[in-house]
């Protein structure tokens, strides 16, 4: 016969006698107690947390892309001509600007003839005159921040006409949410 067998046979017995001593063994099917009966049936839903799943619905709104348009001006002006109202009027309207998600930069600029310093105080003035018309139309002005570009650089593309030099662009960018 194998020595080994009465070995094992020795090792479970002495790891027997160490132990504590427990409940005699029991059928486990011939006792177990009847399933307990709900007082009211509950829905059967997710086993997951309901602050996760809140989470797992409602996945982020994409931010829509931005929005450009610009506003012309005359010689010298800072002041909105009617042409000018129509444009910002269709911007704020089509995109709905008023929004909190929208953050507009505006870039004032100019044509290279004249002074740069007075170009530079042009170019300001022009872009906070948007600014003071879209505040008027219930854009925060904190969402608002306003650029003085001036007079293109020498060796940056100018367009043919000067009037399009004379202007201030427009950028509007929608940000998600900040928690």
């Amino acid at each position: 016969m194998n020595r080994t067998v009465p070995l094992l046979i020795g090792l479970g017995l002495a790891t027997a006698a160490c132990q504590e001593p427990s409940e005699p063994a029991t059928d486990p099917v011939a006792e177990a107690p009847p399933p307990a009966e709900p007082a009211e049936a509950e829905p059967r839903g997710s086993i997951m947390r309901p602050d996760v799943l809140a989470e797992l619905e409602a996945p982020p709104a994409p931010v829509p892309p931005p929005v450009e348009g610009q506003v012309l001006f005359g010689l010298g002006e800072t002041g909105l001509s009617n042409e000018a109202r129509a444009v910002l009027d269709a911007l704020i309207e089509g995109k709905d600007l008023t929004e909190p998600m929208w953050h507009l930069t505006l870039t004032g600029r100019t044509d290279a003839s004249g002074d740069p310093e007075v170009n530079q105080r042009l170019a300001r003035e022009r872009a906070e005159s948007v600014r003071d018309y879209l505040v008027e139309k219930g854009i925060p002005a904190g969402r608002i921040e306003v650029v003085a570009a001036g007079a293109p650089e020498p060796g940056q593309e100018r367009p043919a006409n000067p009037m399009q030099n004379r202007r201030v662009d427009i950028r509007a960018e929608a940000r998600a949410a900040e928690d």
